[in-house]
């Protein structure tokens, strides 16, 4: 009898060694799964944040890149102009020049009609020219002859008709400018017009983008309060993990509703009672991932008495029945006392039952 009773107490010893592992190991993968669970929550937020600061930087840079891609228009139009008025001088002193080589011409060697009668004209101004010559030199009394005088008109006239198509070739580029420069103000404000238009277009449409965008998130907002009100996030006592219930149907899944995109349904704060591997209850809390080995405080606990067959002793010793109470169904109106469906059950079996 000694050495069975030694035996037994050996095995229990051995039991209660395996136990205290145990139960190590079970809080050690709890806390490891609240840690995931974290850890995972704060990874979503992390990337969804991240998303949001990419999206962020990418138009700062696209908006930099269009402002660093706009050129300078107050410095290209006037190098625009000042060119312009190059080109202009360049071809007003080539024409000045070609018309007074076509009078040298037309003086010297007429060829048709056309510069006999320019040399006609050139030889009138001369001969007026050449009184006023002599007068000049008679004033200043400078010996001069006609044939000197009429050399130095020649060379007058021609440089006053080199100056009068200056002067008309002047008035003509100022026509031109005054022009350009008209049509210069009127392209600007057509293209401002244009801009205008085209910035209320872009108004009228970031107005359109933006207001979809509100419908789809108040959409999807909807969608996710409906879903808080038909899903229920439960846990699994089996598989230790999570699954999600539809009220209505009674379909479950081990997949959250594709309505709550990145968010998730809360699982309810409640308690509940689980057999760990050696069929010893305890207590785990699936939306705090927190576990206990004794009834929590805050719930009421079966007030009925079971076998404690978990502890593997022999004779079987008895204790309070692990399982909370039920609802108002499971109310003993004799003693008052509440109790879990199943010692209720019994409760009724046994005060049926003939003495």
């Amino acid at each position: 009898e000694a050495e069975v009773r030694h035996a037994m107490d050996s095995r229990n010893a051995a039991f209660r060694r395996e136990r205290k592992l145990y139960q190590r190991q079970l809080e050690e993968f709890y806390r490891q799964m609240k840690e995931d669970h974290d850890t995972n929550k704060q990874n979503e937020a992390k990337i969804l944040q991240d998303k949001i600061r990419l999206r962020t930087l990418q138009r700062r840079i696209k908006n930099e890149e269009l402002k660093s891609q706009e050129p300078d228009k107050v410095l290209e139009e006037n190098l625009a102009t000042e060119q312009w008025k190059r080109d202009w001088l360049t071809k007003i002193e080539v024409d000045v020049a070609k018309i007074r080589c076509h009078y040298a011409h037309c003086l010297d060697r007429p060829a048709n009609r056309s510069e006999k009668k320019t040399r006609s004209d050139a030889r009138k101004r001369i001969k007026h020219r050449v009184v006023e010559i002599l007068a000049r030199a008679d004033s200043k009394n400078i010996p001069m002859e006609t044939k000197e005088a009429k050399v130095i008109a020649r060379e007058e006239v021609l440089h006053i008709i080199g100056e009068e198509e200056r002067a008309r070739l002047h008035d003509q580029m100022n026509k031109a400018f005054a022009k350009r420069e008209h049509d210069k103000v009127m392209m600007r404000t057509k293209v401002e017009t244009a801009k205008q238009e085209a910035q209320a277009r872009a108004t009228v449409y970031a107005v359109s983008v933006v207001s979809a965008a509100c419908r789809r998130w108040l959409a999807r907002k909807e969608m996710r309060r409906l879903c808080l009100e038909r899903y229920e996030k439960k846990y699994d006592e089996e598989y230790h993990t999570f699954y999600y219930t539809n009220r209505q149907t009674g379909e479950v899944s081990w997949t959250k509703p594709k309505a709550m995109g990145v968010f998730d349904i809360p699982a309810k704060d409640e308690w509940i009672v689980l057999r760990d591997l050696h069929d010893f209850p305890y207590y785990f809390n699936a939306s705090k991932f927190e576990i206990r080995w004794i009834p929590p405080l805050n719930v009421e606990v079966c007030g009925g008495t079971v076998e404690h067959s978990w502890w593997r002793e022999h004779p079987v010793r008895t204790g309070p029945c692990p399982n909370f109470a039920g609802g108002a169904c499971c109310l003993n109106e004799e003693d008052g006392i509440r109790y879990c469906q199943e010692c209720f059950d019994r409760l009724k079996l046994n005060d049926k039952l003939p003495d």
